[in-house]
């Protein structure tokens, strides 16, 4: 018996090794792919990946670029530095030259954003001040903006260049007045510069953040701190003061600014509102980049009936009399009507890209240099006169949205450490419990 029970216990013991083994497989495989994940460099831009380490590290010379320009080489990220990220590099099977540092192309790539949505930004507001002065029609300039944007993303998706998201009937009903909020921001925004100068539309605009406090506080119930209200503080009094000594100042720009900055505010509210909601048939977040290209599309269905119903009489004696104005008359004014609507889709989309890769304060920090340098561009290119007290007040305004950013972003990230430490202990909690 004794041979026997030896036996016995010797197939358990084998049979629970292979349980064990077989059990343990699938966290070693999860575990050893982990170690290679964190193991490998970081890839600053979608480029191939390397299927083994090549042999031979080089330094780049023209024929590397030729080879590469042929395909016969790709573009991968490659070790370099133990400090450094790695490099990105042009490789084949025998040899990589090095391109340049992860590290440098990142910074170039963000500033090459940075310096494109400033260029798309002023080169915006420069083309609609002077479409809007010639031709005093701010609804149908601000109609044919959006509609050339949304003709502009739809060849993106039909073309293929960008994937047409596919939603749901509940998403469509939820974009309808988030688009409808955006398509009346933009209209009286365009209404707004029309009547006063660039400059003076910029201040009010940057008084944004205090209609999105209110509204968020009203509408979403959510708590704004004494820091936020005080921050706001700045604002307020440089518009105020902005205002009141403004040599161009007119009703209709302050209004039609004012009513921007509100109407968009209320866009923002509904979008987190939403949030649940905006998604693709897939459940996949809607991307940032699909969202406005939606949401431009919704603007212009909506923006063109009421256009022609506040215009529409009177657009086609003012065109005319616009066209004549220009060397290559109406196909001229139309040339300018569609490089408006490019620049605003244009400078829009890349200010999304640039905040996918900078942190939100660099943002904001980028957001309020805009500002500045359109103001100063379109008062030297409109010749806009501006009292010292005027210059104050813009500068303590678009001061005070920069302030306002820093405290809004110091503030998310003291809750997101307070919620990693509360998710933390609950954890550690679970575990001694389980213990």
């Amino acid at each position: 018996r004794l041979p026997l029970m030896m036996r016995a216990t010797s197939r358990s013991m084998s049979s629970s090794r292979s349980l064990a083994l077989l059990l343990l497989a699938p966290a070693a495989a999860a575990l050893s792919h982990s170690r290679a994940a964190l193991s490998s460099p970081r890839l600053s831009s979608p480029v191939a990946s390397a299927a083994q380490q090549p042999q031979k590290v080089v330094s780049l010379t023209p024929a590397s670029a030729v080879a590469f320009a042929r395909g016969e080489m790709q573009l991968v990220s490659v070790p370099c530095d133990a400090d450094s990220d790695g490099c990105l590099a042009f490789c084949d099977a025998e040899e990589c030259a090095v391109v340049a540092p992860s590290g440098v192309v990142q910074r170039l790539k963000v500033g090459g954003y940075f310096a494109l949505w400033f260029l798309l930004s002023v080169g915006y507001s420069i083309t609609n001040k002077r479409v809007t002065n010639a031709l005093p029609c701010p609804w149908s300039v601000a109609t044919a903006t959006v509609v050339v944007g949304s003709l502009f993303v739809n060849l993106l998706w039909l073309t293929g260049l960008r994937r047409r998201p596919r939603l749901s009937a509940a998403t469509y009903r939820a974009l309808i007045p988030i688009g409808t909020f955006h398509a009346i921001g933009h209209i009286a925004g365009t209404v707004g510069t029309a009547a006063g100068s660039v400059s003076f539309a910029q201040v009010v605009k940057a008084a944004g953040p205090v209609y999105a406090c209110v509204l968020s506080a009203a509408v979403l119930k959510q708590a704004v701190s004494l820091r936020v209200w005080l921050s706001l503080a700045p604002i307020i009094a440089g518009v105020g003061l902005a205002t009141l000594k403004e040599l161009s100042f007119a009703w209709a720009a302050l209004l039609g600014a004012v009513a921007s900055d509100l109407a968009l505010a209320l866009r923002n509210v509904l979008s987190k509102q939403s949030m649940g909601a905006l998604s693709t048939s897939d459940g996949d977040k809607l991307a940032p980049a699909d969202m406005f290209g939606l949401l431009t599309c919704i603007s212009a269905a909506v923006s063109v009936p009421a256009a022609l119903l506040v215009e529409g009489r009177a657009l086609p004696a003012l065109w005319a009399s616009a066209a004549a104005g220009y060397p290559a008359g109406s196909l001229g004014l139309a040339g300018q009507v569609a490089a408006t609507g490019l620049y605003f889709y244009g400078y829009s989309e890349v200010a999304m890209k640039a905040l996918n890769n900078v942190h939100p304060v660099t943002h904001a920090i980028g957001n309020t240099m805009r500002r500045v340098v359109i103001m100063l561009v379109c008062m030297v290119a409109f010749r806009t006169p501006m009292t010292p007290l005027g210059a104050c007040g813009s500068a303590l305004a678009i001061g005070g949205s920069y302030l306002y950013a820093t405290v809004k972003q110091q503030e998310k990230a003291a809750e997101v450490k307070a919620a990693q430490a509360a998710a933390g202990a609950d954890r550690g909690s679970e575990n001694l419990e389980a213990w």
